[in-house]
């Protein structure tokens, strides 16, 4: 038996002065059941540890659009049924 999953995925990066600090990525399933998954990935350690501040606020902001999306899914998913 055939079983697709569908995903919304996001997808981003930490910039400094034009270098890629981290990659940051998310997927979050649409079946209602799922939660998001969250990953980072630090490109640059050196450029990660000089800018924690700007990087940790990157991450941040990315997390909170992550559950963004999650929210509204979740609330599309109740409003379709």
């Amino acid at each position: 038996m055939l079983k697709i999953n569908k995903n919304i995925t996001l997808n981003a990066t930490s910039e400094i002065e034009g270098q890629i600090a981290v990659y940051m990525s998310a997927s979050i399933g649409t079946d209602g059941n799922t939660n998001a998954n969250i990953n980072k990935s630090i490109a640059n350690q050196e450029l990660y540890t000089a800018n924690k501040v700007t990087v940790r606020a990157d991450m941040k902001q990315f997390e909170d659009e992550v559950y963004k999306v999650e929210d509204e899914n979740a609330t599309s998913r109740k409003v379709g049924k």
